[in-house]
Order: C-alpha cells, then structure tokens, then sequence
C-alpha cells in the first residue's frame, strides 16, 4: 500500500500548531501569550500578571512581601514594659506589723499580754473598678500605684487608730501583665515581670509541645496586627528575640511548605522546604536543575496566586506568572532574591529543539509515527 505524500501532512501539523504531538506542559510561547485572546482556549482568568523577572526592577517587594522579616521588627516596640503597677484582677497579699499596746490586728496571748509581731490579712483581689477593701481602711483605689504607693495610703488611713503600723503589700498573682501562649498540646498564660521577659522565653514555656523546628513560624498578635517570623531565624538572630508586652499573643505554627516542579527539570514532584523559606535558586538545585536536553533557558516559570495591595488597601489575589531567562547573566543574582513561597508552581518549558525533534520523529519514523500521524489527522 502506497503512503500518502509527506507534504500535505507536514502541512496540516505545521497549521495545527503540532498539536497532536505530546507535551509535557504549556510551551514558551503559549506562556508569553497567555493574555492574547484565542478563540480555540476559553479564558478561566480574565487576566493574568505576566512579570518579567529580567526586566523588572521592583519585583522583589511584591514578590516577597510575605517573608520580610523587616516587618516584623518594624511593626514591633523593643522595649521593656514597666509592670511594677498594680493592675485590675491582680492578687495582693497585705501585711501588717503593730507595736504594743495597740491590739487593732494582732490581739492578745494566753496571758493577757498585748502580742506583738506579723500580721497577714486575708488575700484580697482588685476589682474592675481598680479598688481593694481592708478592714479599718475601707475601700482603696489600687490600680495603677505601685506597691510601695499602696504601702504608704494603708499606713496613713491607719494612723492614730493602730500604733506605729509597718504594712507589706506583696503581689501574688500578676494577672494584669501577662501574655498568653498558644501551642498544639499547650496554652496558657505567662506573667511579665520586671525582668522583661523575650519572645523565646515564651517559646521555652512550650517545652515538649513545640513542633519539628525547621517547619514553625511563629505569629505574634500585638495591637490587633499579626506578624510572623520562622523560629529558626528567631534562633539563629538575637535582634529577632524581642521583648513582650502585656496582652501579647504567641502562637506556634506548624506550617510545612512545598512547591510543585514540572516541565523539563530534574524531577517532576513537589518539594518540601522550610518555614524559613527558600529561593528560586535553592529550589532549582533541589529537583535536579534543568535537563540540558530539553529545557529552555529561557523559559523558568513560576506560577502562584499573588496578593496585591490595591490603592484603598484592599488585597486583591491575581494569577501571576514570573518568568527569568537564565540565558542572562544576571538572573543569576535574580533568582537568588527571588523567594519562592508555599504551593507555588516552577515550570521550566521545554526547547524548541525538543518540539522540532517530536515533529521530525512524528512524520519520519518508520510504520509507527507516519502511521499514527496519518491515522489522528484523517479523523
């Protein structure tokens, strides 16, 4: 049986753009017009942020806005927070010494003989209002003095009822300075004291609890905002390890991360990677680098969901492709700037030599390709 000419089959591949030839994914070209209408692909994205990483200059603040660690220390106060003032739900123990004859607290002994020594009144809490009631005292704004200020308003309301009275007022539970600590086996509440306690002091309190340290991020909510920080970057830099305020939030986050590799790369599979993140550089030595067979240079692309700060501070999510060609020299120093973030897709396209290849197999190899090539053409 005779064949039919290789022309008007050469032909039709060449009008159908080959593609009854496989691919491993989307082309290079596809990819740059990914924004051109085309009546053969119904849009899903209306639109879709192409960057080019080469050629663009500001790329690094949008695109890794979500790993600055500047953040975090910028939005922060590192200073220590005076806690010395007793606060509203504090627990204060009062004590008192009298001296003879004066019986106002203390009694008498067995013997009739006026007692004379440490006197400890009963625990007292301050109330919302800020006061705390005593006996012979009566009601007593406490909130916001200092132990010593109580100390002085107790023995001046006592003077010229008890003789010579020395008061001790000792704060036993600090529940107004405290911060409160989230973790997956533990919560609870820490205390500030007038040490200034740090952020690892918090961690520390977790003990056991705590989650594989290369996949932690810890969240600090202060002032209604939340910041994030890996805790081994809080480990390995002291400047991090800043101090706490009273009603901070410490929460640990077991956040493991991982990209998808595709296209013409060492691997196709998803990574994990730490919380600390990676760069594109890292992440292309992970799965392999490039197949130097079939990848173009030119086209490294990753695919994520890119937030946007819109101009009345609304964040608005777009598809975003960022393309380097590391044909240039200088992506050598882009790629390690460019941070890649959590599901992000690398795809590497393949050459064209590589289509050129298929397109030659496919209409020149014996039996099989002329065969098929013919057979998926004609239906």
């Amino acid at each position: 049986m005779k064949l039919p000419s290789l022309l008007p089959i050469t032909l039709a591949m060449i009008l159908s753009g080959c593609s009854v030839l496989p691919h491993s994914g989307p082309s290079f070209s596809s990819i740059k017009n990914i924004n051109k209408p085309d009546s053969n692909r119904d849009a899903i994205y209306s639109k879709v942020n192409l960057i080019d990483l080469n050629n663009s200059i500001n790329f690094t603040k949008e695109a890794n806005s979500s790993k600055d660690p500047l953040k975090f220390i910028n939005e922060t106060t590192n200073q220590i927070q005076e806690v010395d003032r007793i606060g509203k739900g504090d627990s204060l123990k009062i004590s008192i010494i009298e001296t003879p004859p004066a019986i106002l607290f203390i009694g008498s002994n067995d013997t009739g003989a006026p007692k004379t020594g440490l006197t400890d009144l009963p625990v007292v809490t301050v109330d919302s209002k800020g006061f705390i009631s005593l006996p012979f005292v009566g009601n007593l704004k406490v909130d916001d003095k200092t132990t010593g200020q109580v100390q002085s308003e107790i023995v001046e309301k006592l003077s010229g009822i008890a003789n010579r009275p020395q008061i001790i007022v000792t704060v036993l539970e600090k529940r107004s300075s405290t911060v409160t600590i989230i973790g997956d086996k533990f919560s609870g509440k820490m205390p500030l004291t007038a040490k200034g306690e740090r952020l690892l002091d918090a961690v520390a309190v977790l003990g056991n609890s705590m989650y594989d340290i290369k996949d932690t991020l810890i969240q600090l909510t202060r002032n209604k905002k939340n910041n994030q920080i890996p805790l081994s970057l809080l480990l390995s830099n002291p400047k991090f390890n800043i101090y706490l305020q009273q009603n901070d939030i410490i929460t640990l986050i077991n956040k493991p991360s991982s990209f998808i590799s595709m296209g013409a790369t060492g691997a196709t599979k998803e990574v994990r990677f730490e919380a600390i993140g990676i760069n594109l550089s890292q992440a292309l030595g992970r799965i392999g680098g490039l197949i130097d067979n079939k990848a173009n240079a030119k086209g490294v692309f990753v695919f994520r969901y890119q937030d946007k700060l819109l101009a009345n501070n609304k964040k608005e999510t777009i598809p975003t492709i960022y393309q380097i060609d590391l044909t240039d020299p200088n992506s050598l120093f882009i790629i390690k700037n460019f941070q890649i973030q959590n599901n992000d897709i690398v795809y590497v396209a393949s050459a064209p030599i590589v289509e050129l290849q298929k397109f030659l197999y496919a209409v020149f190899s014996p039996s099989v390709g002329m065969i098929n090539q013919v057979n998926q053409i004609t239906e």
